[in-house]
């Protein structure tokens, strides 16, 4: 136990320090931290002893400081300041991130560098639980050692400039650590109650920092009440109790966040994001004949849900992250989960095969080189060179893992499958680096748990009989997982077909074409204004007729939409493939959600036509307005070809290359 102790005191040392002088290096390189400074004037106002609420009204420096015009603020400042409690949805539920900042700053003043303090004790506890989970399965000496490698790898430490991400991640770990002991170690009704109980609070804490924290809740719930030791029935009661204490601890702990959460939390905003084509993309699915949306921006996600409140709701345009909007957001998301099910679950199929080939290696340093220090820059890269050649191993090693844990007993089978495919199958719902590099240790914790038990039998090794069972059983959950994707799509099929079908049917009205330059055309387009006096919308379902004769040629096709835009951060615009349409086959229709925005001082963006690429002027034929579509839940990107039935209508899997990120 002592030796445990100074290992942990040790990692928490080292993990700290090179943290530490990692930050400042990414600093001296001039890389901007980026975690929404803006928003965190509560924490400065708690940071100087003014409470949790917003300086009224704001000084200047204040101001400065908080679009970083300035490093440093004096809490005298705002001494004579009134303080208002935050009334909108302005990240409110940051209640424990802005806390721990504001102890941070309590002790060296009020100023961004001293935010890297925080970030190098988050990732001194991430080593520390990490620690605690390899050790699960290794020795002391690998556990460290793994503990390290992670921590301190490329991925994990670049996450260091965003704190509000990397936060997140000693409060996942250390969940995850509770719940592994649980399903472990056999122990008193008191004790699993104690173990589940402080399981919730450590999530109602993390939850205060990262609201990711809150699918844990039900994730432990599912784990405590059907995988700790001993048989079902007998301990029924003691499962339930655990269930009931995880759940209350964490509802006492989150309370502070909870009781704001009337005023509008964004959850559903940040899932409508990772529907995008870049997401999509980014997990190498092949997108069907419909795509959400190609635009990964905050710009675009408002705009649609303020169009499908305003159009199916029959609701005002609702505020940024409001109650509202969180209620709009969240009916068409889980309408589009319900209609596009084998796309939600693909999606979480390909986020677990990801996350475990990629996972096991180490990024280099990047280009630009993400360190100063050559020295530094060169072994990353050499690391890189050795664990991207393992990586695909991934998969294989937890396989392996399931094998074994079903071949001691069908529960710690179980127990793994759940906690493998929930863990690394949650990121698909926004699918970036920043939302998983805390879960690259997954392959590494299943890779060392195979080594060890294979060193550890290596006298006798394993019999056929012992090791039959888990076969078998990983086997069938490999098939299981293929047979229920096919069924889910044979239904999707289905609700897809319908939506497609709809648009085939669809009635349209002409837009006028006021200008042509080679292939691009001007199109007359004027939206009706659906918003208020200071927050102008505007949104149409706009097709485009391309002709099988105009868009003869070699080569891909594709039609640009274009926007005008006030600046780059909010310019839609984008290139939609289309498959090149047989000679003297019927036109193809391409079907495009567009839109406007506007204050009473300036248009913000605006559809104003289109271009082919890889075709003549000739290949658009005609461009309309849809007339029918007001009521239609979902407008979606659609490329309709005369024979789109033939069309697979989901999303498919990229084959994986055989070396490298997919």
């Amino acid at each position: 136990m002592l030796r445990c102790r100074l290992i942990v005191a040790g990692l928490i040392f080292v993990s700290a320090g090179a943290s530490l002088l990692a930050m400042r290096d990414f600093r001296a390189g001039g890389a901007r931290p980026y975690f929404y400074q803006s928003n965190f004037e509560a924490a400065v106002m708690m940071a100087c002893g003014r409470g949790f609420g917003l300086a009224q009204p704001p000084p200047t420096a204040l101001i400065d400081f908080l679009h970083e015009r300035s490093d440093r603020f004096d809490c005298a400042e705002v001494a004579s300041s009134a303080v208002v409690p935050l009334t909108v949805a302005a990240h409110a539920s940051w209640y424990y991130l802005y806390g721990a900042t504001a102890a941070v700053w309590k002790v060296t003043g009020v100023s961004w560098e001293a935010v890297d303090i925080l970030g190098a004790l988050l990732a001194a506890m991430a080593t520390a639980m990490l620690f605690g989970l390899f050790r699960l399965v290794s020795g002391d000496g690998v556990a460290a050692a793994l503990a390290l490698v992670v921590t301190l790898s490329p991925a994990s430490l670049a996450q260091l400039l965003s704190v509000r991400d990397y936060s997140k991640a000693p409060f996942v770990l250390a969940a995850l650590l509770i719940l592994a002991i649980l399903v472990l170690r056999p122990m008193t009704r008191g004790a699993t109650g104690a173990l589940a109980a402080l399981y919730g609070a450590v999530v109602g804490l993390g939850y205060g920092f990262r609201g990711d924290l809150a699918i844990m809740v039900p994730f432990g719930a599912v784990m405590v009440g059907a995988f700790l030791p001993g048989a079902w029935r007998s301990h029924a009661v003691r499962n339930a109790a655990a269930v009931v204490a995880l759940v209350a601890a964490f509802l006492a702990v989150a309370f502070p966040v909870l009781r704001g959460l009337d005023k509008g939390g964004c959850q559903f905003h940040v899932a409508l994001l990772g529907l995008t084509t870049p997401l999509t993309e980014e997990l190498a699915l092949s997108p069907p004949l419909y795509r959400f949306g190609d635009n990964l921006t905050d710009t675009f996600v408002v705009l649609k849900v303020g169009d499908y409140a305003a159009r199916v709701r029959r609701e005002p345009v609702p505020g940024y992250c409001d109650a509202a909007y969180d209620a709009a957001s969240g009916e068409l998301y889980l309408g589009l989960a319900r209609n596009f099910p084998a796309d939600m679950v693909v999606r979480a199929y390909r986020s677990v095969w990801t996350v475990l080939r990629q996972g096991l290696a180490i990024p280099g340093a990047g280009e630009p080189p993400l360190f100063t220090s050559p020295a530094l820059n060169s072994g990353y890269r050499l690391l890189n060179g050795v664990t991207t050649v393992v990586a695909p191993a991934g998969p294989v090693l937890m396989l392996a893992a399931l094998v074994m844990a079903f071949a001691t007993s069908v529960r710690l089978g179980l127990a793994l499958t759940v906690s493998m495919l929930f863990l690394a199958g949650y990121p698909a719902i926004q699918f970036e680096g920043r939302h998983w590099f805390h879960l690259r240790f997954i392959p590494w914790w299943a890779g060392a748990l195979v080594v060890t038990q294979l060193l550890r039998r290596r006298l006798h090794g394993w019999t056929w009989a012992e090791i039959r069972p888990g076969v078998v059983a990983t086997a069938a959950l490999v098939l299981a997982l293929a047979a229920a994707l096919a069924s889910i799509r044979a239904v999707q099929r289905g609700s897809v077909e319908r939506l497609l079908a709809a648009y085939d049917q669809a009635a349209s009205e002409p837009l006028a074409v006021v200008g042509r330059s080679g292939s691009a055309i001007e199109v007359a387009w004027t939206p009706v204004d659906y918003g208020h006096p200071f927050d102008q919308r505007g949104s149409d379902l706009v097709m485009a007729t391309l002709s099988s004769a105009g868009c003869q040629g070699d080569g891909p096709l594709s039609l640009k939409v274009r926007y005008s835009a006030v600046s780059p951060a909010v310019d839609l615009s984008t290139e939609v493939a289309v498959p090149r349409p047989a000679a003297g086959a019927a036109p193809t229709r391409v079907f495009l959600p567009v839109f406007w925005s506007a204050t009473a001082a300036q248009t913000s963006q605006k559809f104003t036509g289109l271009e082919t690429v890889g075709a003549a002027t000739g290949c658009i034929e005609s461009v309309a307005r849809v007339t029918n579509a007001r009521d239609w839940p979902f407008w979606l990107q659609v490329v309709l070809p005369p024979d789109w039935r033939s069309y697979p209508l989901y999303q498919t899997l990229r084959l994986p290359r055989r070396f490298g990120p997919d």
